[in-house]
């Protein structure tokens, strides 16, 4: 009886969650082919869903590549300043952190910086969009 409980407790954890997507999946289908089929009998002819081309937004990008480097940066700098200056030693995990949340905030700034000198147009573009 003892081997049940994790045997038990796998199953239900796994296998709850599959068969209830499933069952959604299969009813969302469901909803969806009545509802089609309601047009058609009205004599409607229902539109294709369109698949939706993905733009991606090129600020979010250069954030993310502007914050990434940002914090590599700060892990290399922290690891450098624990290492060979005397007010790291001993506090190896202090000067990372506090090199890492630096190099993040001047990171998210030159973001501000570059950001804020694009023209206002573009960012209309790029909202209608969405």
């Amino acid at each position: 009886m003892d081997e049940l409980i994790p045997i038990i407790a796998i199953v239900c954890t796994i296998g709850l969650p599959v068969i209830a997507g499933w069952i959604l999946g299969m009813q969302w289908i469901r909803t969806r082919n009545a509802e089609r089929m309601g047009l058609i009998n009205q004599g409607i002819i229902p539109p294709d869903s369109p698949k939706k081309k993905s733009d991606p937004n090129k600020l979010v990008s250069l954030r993310n590549g502007i914050v990434l480097i940002a914090l590599g940066i700060g892990i290399i700098v922290g690891f450098l300043c624990s290492e060979y200056l005397v007010i790291g030693q001993g506090n190896e995990f202090w000067m990372t952190g506090a090199s890492v949340v630096f190099f993040l905030g001047v990171g998210y700034l030159v973001y501000f910086l570059i950001v804020q000198k694009m023209p206002v147009h573009r960012f209309r573009e790029e909202s209608e969009q969405e």
